[in-house]
């Protein structure tokens, strides 16, 4: 798996209804632009403004086109396990690569019915999982504990985890070999990598594909990167409304994507 992908949006005609031939002009124009990782229905996507059935229906699309040279993962959030199981099983067959789990929004689960609940998950699939722990988003953060235990019940599919919450708490679990710690969005990067990530999950990289991934890449080599410009570059796509901003570059170029659902146009 790579540790470097971009969160796209997902297309909307102006109606709030899929327009799912958008996607073909976004994977074309970051592929051209050497982006070969992407993130389908993510947080930057509005996966949780879709039903079960229009992200199904994403996955049909996507397994009739010819994507070539291009990483897929595919996100995962839904408040009950019978639905999350839909889309797993959906996406085990599927041009997908990989799966981000996102914990249940919403519900607060216990920590132990967390780990019940990806546990469960896990089952039902062969490719390789990340799991997603955005506490802003959700209202449940996992506990360095409950991480631990699920890393020590050494899923072989478990290859990362989306981490917004303190990756610090993390440093004294015993990852498995090329584990990936992605950073969820690009604000901080330079701290982030400090703080010991070693991924990025990328918002910014639709509107400077080429620039955040080298940024991303000198920050993990350790060489000199220049901070105004990374911050300047972060701060114009995030300031405001990070995927209202995303979809206007990309009608700007031309590239019909349509705007978010209400109420965040």
């Amino acid at each position: 798996m790579k540790n470097f992908n971009v969160a796209i949006p997902t297309p909307f005609h102006d109606d709030e209804s899929l327009y799912l031939e958008g996607f073909n002009s976004i994977v074309q124009y970051l592929t051209d632009n050497g982006i070969d990782s992407l993130l389908v229905s993510g947080s930057t996507g509005e996966q949780n403004s879709m039903s079960i059935e229009e992200r199904i229906q994403i996955i049909d699309y996507f397994n009739e086109q010819k994507f070539q040279n291009v990483e897929l993962m595919f996100g995962v959030s839904a408040t009950t396990t019978r639905n999350a199981i839909k889309l797993i099983q959906k996406l085990e067959e599927s041009v997908f690569d990989s799966i981000l789990v996102q914990f249940t929004p919403y519900i607060q689960p216990t920590q132990e019915q967390a780990v019940s609940y990806m546990n469960e998950l896990l089952q039902h699939t062969t490719k390789n999982v990340v799991l997603y722990n955005t506490p802003f988003r959700t209202g449940f953060d996992l506990s360095a504990e409950s991480f631990n235990t699920l890393i020590n019940q050494k899923h072989s599919n478990l290859v990362g985890f989306k981490e917004e919450g303190d990756i610090k708490r993390h440093h004294n679990t015993n990852l498995p070999d090329n584990f990936i710690m992605f950073a969820g969005g690009d604000v901080d990067l330079t701290q982030k990598i400090v703080n010991g990530y070693n991924g990025l999950s990328s918002m910014v990289g639709n509107v400077y594909p080429q620039e955040i991934k080298q940024i991303f890449n000198d920050l993990l080599e350790d060489k000199p990167v220049h901070l105004r410009k990374i911050n300047h570059l972060i701060n114009e796509v995030i300031d405001d409304k990070a995927i209202t901003n995303i979809k206007n570059h990309y009608n700007s170029l031309g590239i019909k994507v349509g705007t978010c659902r209400s109420p965040i146009k």
